[in-house]
């Protein structure tokens, strides 16, 4: 019976249709606010793509909230802020931060889209020379 099930877990997963943007181990300063609510700072990222973030959080926020994020790039700082929604909400006890969250960025000016294209393109430089330097040691 354990056996069907596990069968049947890995079928669904190999169904599901590939990321079309590249996740990043990556870990970034974030603050965030709901509406008009305090401004939240010194949460991380724990990873992150063009399209969106997994943000590590100290409190619970429903499924469909709208935040305005202020992300810290390296070398920079000021923050670019960017509008994301939450998709998804876990929970992770005994861990610092008992909250994972996965944000889809709904709005990003020219600008700031731009300042987070070429970060994530200058962090998969970086990795792919680390890998590189790793092999040839």
């Amino acid at each position: 019976m354990r056996l069907l099930k596990l069968i049947k877990t890995y079928k669904e997963k190999k169904r599901q249709k590939p990321r079309r943007y590249e996740r990043i181990n990556h870990s970034l300063k974030i603050s965030y606010q709901i509406a008009n609510d305090t401004l939240h700072v010194d949460c991380q990222t724990k990873d992150i793509s063009e399209k969106g973030i997994r943000l590590n959080l100290y409190q619970k926020i429903e499924i469909g909230t709208t935040l305005k994020l202020g992300i810290y790039f390296q070398g920079s700082e000021e923050p670019v802020w960017v509008i994301g929604k939450v998709v998804w909400l876990k929970a992770t006890p005994k861990r610092e931060y008992p909250f994972e969250a996965g944000i889809e960025f709904t709005f990003l000016d020219a600008s700031s889209r731009f300042k987070h294209q070429n970060h994530i393109k200058n962090i998969i430089k970086e990795k792919k020379i680390t890998k590189i330097d790793i092999k040839n040691e």
